[in-house]
């Protein structure tokens, strides 16, 4: 199993281990698979498991009631919440129980009593045995921003919460073994890690031919899945679509969205944060306090991978989609624009190439904070500091060598951000210059060149 779900897992089961009786919410983006961890977390043990739909009380409690008397469980047909959960717990003796409802806000949503009555089965009946329920939800926003208004003074009785967060790249290389490094790279600059994604491309096929059966043509299941995600959680799509074109092809100051939609700066900000309570956008900051002069603010980006594509490539031209076969569509609309859009997913990579050498104990310092830098004269892609000052810097670039003039502009850049660094790495899958590679040889380690041998083995 990945890292981050070891960590998710070893979540749950210290909750399980505990054996007391809890109530947890488990949540995340949709595309985020969480079967594999909850099948892997019920396995040999005692348990429940309902989807709550999007249906009245009396036929949820039905179909529920039905699916658990094909289990062999006596439950009235019509029961209440209180007898349906009583049905439950006679097929456990004192053992320990676990029950999942998921997309669990369907059921909140629809009955104020559900909470209460839960809350109250779990009181009365987990001092006799273990009792753990796992709510269950895709719905990022509702959870972190409208659970708790719903559920009013039981929400206290909530002990934990779980977000399910996207897999990092090495999980995804490791999923796609005979996928080649670049191709990983792009794939994952359109999937990113979110797992239940993951299965719609064939590693057998290039990149390219990836995007052009499994994305461009109307037939796949990811062709308008960008599209689905953003009609399911959003209300006014025209207007969210607006921002998301607008940021997509490199709009992304406030200001600059201003002008560019005719929107009102309120309205923005309205929307731009409904945005990023679904994980669909961010706002991006720099590195400290210091030099804040130098620093462009209000910077708005898009944080969902295949929303990102979708919009940056595919909406702009959809109409050529429609006239063409896929592949020439890729040619014209969509070669000439990767690299650049690679290049800011490739930073995330290597980033997570640095604190993979942190964690192996080659990285020269403890890493207490990082971030990246977003200058009004360039950027620094990524900042690594320690809690005593040590710093690294870092410089990606995605299929393009680094010369002696990259290195002179990150330093003048790091000058205007008030910062030195001790140490340099440079990435880099296109080489560096003579220059750059005799001054690494002379530098004692403070001048690291990361290329693309280092970075498919690392």
């Amino acid at each position: 199993m990945e890292q981050q779900r070891l960590a998710d897992l070893n979540f749950l089961n210290r909750y399980y281990e505990s054996g007391l009786s809890n109530i947890l919410v488990v949540y995340g983006h949709r595309n985020i698979d969480h079967n594999a961890l909850l099948t892997e977390f019920l396995e040999n043990r005692r348990n429940f498991y309902f989807v709550a739909r999007s249906a009245s009380i009396k036929e949820q409690l039905f179909l529920w009631a039905k699916e658990l008397s094909e289990t062999g469980t006596k439950v009235p047909e019509h029961p209440s919440f209180k007898e349906f959960f009583d049905a439950c717990l006679s097929g456990v003796s004192k053992n320990s129980m676990i029950l999942v409802i998921r997309n669990f806000e369907n059921i909140v949503k629809a009955s104020s009593e559900f909470m209460s009555e839960l809350v109250d089965f779990v009181t009365k009946n987990g001092k006799l045995r273990q009792i753990l329920v796992l709510l269950v939800s895709h719905d990022i926003n509702w959870v972190e921003n409208s659970m708790v208004a719903s559920m009013g003074n039981l929400s206290v009785n909530i002990a934990g919460f779980r977000k399910i967060k996207p897999l990092s790249f090495s999980e995804m290389r490791s999923y796609y073994s005979k996928m080649s490094y670049k191709d990983a790279v792009m794939t994952y600059s359109v999937l990113g890690g979110q797992t239940g994604l993951w299965k719609y491309f064939d590693e057998s096929l290039s990149f390219k031919e990836n995007i052009c059966r499994n994305l461009l043509y109307e037939g796949s299941y990811l062709h308008k899945e960008a599209i689905r995600l953003t009609e399911q959680y959003l209300r006014e799509t025209a207007v969210y679509h607006t921002l998301l074109s607008v940021m997509a092809r490199g709009v992304n100051k406030l200001n600059d969205i201003y002008h560019e939609t005719g929107f009102s700066r309120a309205k923005i900000s309205v929307y731009l944060k409904t945005l990023i309570h679904h994980d669909f956008a961010y706002k991006a900051y720099s590195f400290g306090n210091a030099g804040r002069e130098n620093v462009v603010k209000g910077v708005y980006k898009i944080a969902d991978p295949l929303i990102d594509f979708y919009f940056r490539f595919i909406y702009p031209n959809e109409s050529n989609l429609m006239q063409m076969p896929s592949d020439k569509f890729y040619d014209i609309f969509i070669s000439a624009g990767m690299q650049s859009y690679v290049n800011e997913y490739f930073k995330a990579v290597c980033r997570e190439y640095l604190f993979k050498l942190e964690e192996r104990g080659l990285f020269p310092f403890e890493i207490g904070d990082e971030g990246k830098w977003l200058g009004k004269d360039g950027d620094i892609d990524i900042i690594l500091q320690s809690d005593t000052g040590d710093t690294a810097l870092g410089v990606c670039k995605w299929q393009e060598k680094i010369t002696h003039s990259d290195i002179e502009h990150l330093y003048s850049t790091a000058k205007k951000a008030r910062l030195e660094g001790d140490i340099i790495y440079l990435f880099s899958t296109a080489g560096f210059d003579a220059w750059l590679q005799d001054a690494a040889m002379k530098s004692e380690g403070t001048l690291k060149l990361i290329g693309i041998d280092e970075l498919t083995n690392g």
